[in-house]
């Protein structure tokens, strides 16, 4: 453009040259110098303008390139399928680049809309499980309460259970004592002594004693059990699961010399009619009443 103006510069002074050095002529050369002047300025003022379009166009270009290399870096974007340029614009590259360009925009466009479609979609679901999850949520801490209510319900009971134990302990410690204090009395009460000897071993033993006075032919001695009587000395038995007493030498022979009523002891005889082995008690209970010792002489 510099070029164009400098040729016209020169054209127009030859000109002035040509048509001499006249009053008339110079002052028509001046106006043809003003009008080259101002063509001058004009075409300075279009270059500049020209040059900045230029640089515009140069960055333009650049951001287009940039931002088409942004847009193939999308995901799903299908950049080989331009727009559809018509007319005489199908045969220019830059028209078909910008054709390309706007269809990626367009389809970039298109999955935005459809990526915020998807994003509503998701908030709404999201909505729906939030409110889900606050209802559950409502729920685990109701029964967490209920939970906690029945923990402290077991550690009441727990205590009264261990209370009741103890109690029962207590109570099947003191039963077991009074059942064996029981069993001991009944052991004790139930347990007689016998004893079965000669007359002459039973008094040197001091089982048992002759008391009363003779004089003469008038009166006697009669034998009575000891006062004091040592159960080591007897045989000890429960009068109530031992109702036959074993005798030695049974056809002697048997005198009971102690308290007990003779009456209530039967001595069975034998096939050959003779008296049998062994004593029996037909009522133990007011048999050993009278006395808890039972003394027999043999023979």
């Amino acid at each position: 453009m510099r070029r164009v103006l400098t040729v016209l510069a020169v054209l127009t002074l030859a000109a002035c040259d040509r048509s001499g050095f006249g009053t008339a002529g110079h002052a028509t050369a001046l106006d043809s110098v003003r009008a080259l002047n101002t063509q001058l300025a004009q075409a300075h003022t279009v270059s500049a303008q020209q040059d900045s379009l230029m640089q515009g166009f140069t960055q333009t270009t650049k951001l287009l390139d940039s931002i088409d290399s942004e847009l193939s870096h999308v995901k799903g974007l299908k950049s080989h399928v331009p727009l559809a340029v018509q007319g005489d614009s199908a045969q220019d590259p830059k028209a078909a680049y910008r054709a390309n360009l706007l269809g990626k925009v367009k389809e970039v466009t298109a999955l935005l809309n459809a990526s915020r479609a998807r994003v509503r979609r998701l908030a709404s679901n999201n909505s729906a499980l939030q409110g889900q999850l606050d209802q559950y949520q409502q729920t685990i801490t109701s029964l967490q309460t209920m939970v906690d209510r029945q923990k402290q319900d077991i550690l009441v009971l727990t205590g009264r259970v261990d209370s009741l134990t103890t109690a029962n302990t207590q109570l099947a410690a003191g039963e077991a004592a009074v059942t064996d204090t029981m069993h001991a009395l009944r052991r004790e009460n139930n347990t007689v002594y016998y004893v079965i000897g000669t007359k002459d071993d039973l008094e040197k033993r001091g089982i048992v004693v002759e008391e009363g006075s003779k004089f003469l032919f008038f009166g006697h001695h009669a034998l009575v059990p000891a006062r004091k009587l040592d159960p080591s000395a007897f045989t000890a038995i429960d009068k109530f699961s031992t109702t036959s007493i074993t005798i030695p030498n049974p056809d002697k022979g048997y005198k009971i010399v102690s308290r007990q009523d003779p009456s209530l002891v039967d001595q069975p005889l034998t096939s050959a009619g003779k008296p049998g082995g062994e004593l029996h008690i037909s009522d133990p209970t007011t048999f050993w009443s009278a006395s808890k010792y039972l003394i027999i002489i043999a023979g």
